[in-house]
């Protein structure tokens, strides 16, 4: 009569297959997960190189300017190129996250396949500018096209 029957609980198998389920996760984010890899830019295969910097005016707007002359390729002004503002706010951040030099011009490369670059020699950091969108890539493709009819 002293023996007492040991109650399963009816939740045991459901919980730890869950939990079986939350490892496999986790160690398949941990497996996947690492920086990315920096984009391989042939030099047999560029059609345009421009290295470019740019600058804050007091009043927001956003100058490019070519960092070989020093020419300003074009003025951004407050409320217009939202693209360009928001992608070059992103590798300045990174730069200033890491302690780098703000005054390192970035480089904008035209592919002859149509592809376009926007790389950060500090950081390492490329973007293809293509895979924003047609209207997105050519606000960058402008900067390198006006480069070209002011040689």
């Amino acid at each position: 009569m002293g023996q007492t029957a040991t109650a399963r609980d009816p939740q045991r198998k459901p919980a730890i297959a869950c939990g079986c389920l939350i490892a496999t996760a986790v160690v398949l984010v941990a497996l996947t997960r690492h920086d990315p890899v920096p984009e391989f830019i042939d030099p047999a295969n560029v059609k345009r190189i421009v290295e470019l910097r740019f600058s804050d005016l007091p009043d927001g707007t956003v100058v490019a300017s070519d960092a070989a002359t020093g020419n300003e390729i074009e003025r951004i002004v407050p409320g217009a190129g939202g693209f360009i503002r928001v992608t070059m706010r992103s590798f300045a951040t990174e730069r200033k996250q890491k302690g780098l030099d703000s005054e390192v011009p970035f480089t904008l490369t035209r592919m002859n396949n149509g592809a376009l670059y926007l790389q950060d020699g500090l950081t390492g950091r490329t973007m293809l500018l293509n895979a924003f969108g047609p209207s997105n890539e050519g606000v960058f493709a402008e900067l390198i096209d006006q480069k070209r009819t002011t040689q």
